[in-house]
């Protein structure tokens, strides 16, 4: 494919990785980073990814591979221990951000028992990820969430990521 001159825009996970004094970033290594998700108002709705540009997981080595699921377990049951937490969707799409990132998403009990958001009686897990999404969009950072970060920070800082 030729140059048409246009430069590609910067990966947007990588420049919010690279910034050190990020308010969202609760655990960095040299493998992978866990940071909570922006502009929503919904306290433990995480985002682990590797800490280089990997497009797809297929493109993780062996270490990124074991740091990766381990913080995720490890996030996930931390997420669990919030009140009203009842599950955590992982998701990973890679189409409006091409950097490899998983979303920890977590269900509350209200989520799943709003009746327009169940397929057969069960909670319908995409259509509560599109609309807590929208529904819980804001600006900024809320203390809630800026609180959260700062007790997982505690948490993961306190134990080695790999034995």
């Amino acid at each position: 494919m030729e140059n048409d001159g246009v430069r590609p825009s910067p990966c947007p996970l990588c420049v919010r990785f690279s910034d050190p004094e990020s308010p969202l970033v609760i655990l960095r290594s040299p493998l992978s980073v866990l940071s909570h998700m922006p502009g929503i108002d919904l306290p433990g709705y995480l985002l682990l990814a590797p800490a280089r540009h990997v497009e797809d997981a297929g493109g993780l080595d062996r270490e990124e591979q074991g740091e990766m699921a381990l913080l995720q377990s490890r996030a996930v049951r931390e997420i669990l221990t919030l009140p009203e937490v009842r599950k955590v969707y992982v998701l990973s799409f890679g189409e409006a951000v091409p950097h490899l990132h998983y979303h920890l998403f977590p269900r509350t009990e209200a989520m799943g028992r709003d009746p327009e958001l169940l397929a057969h009686g069960a909670p319908d897990g995409p259509k509560i990820f599109e609309r807590y999404r929208e529904r819980l969009a804001v600006p900024g950072l809320p203390d809630r969430v800026h609180a959260l970060v700062l007790r997982l920070r505690t948490v993961f800082g306190e134990k080695p990521l790999l034995p």
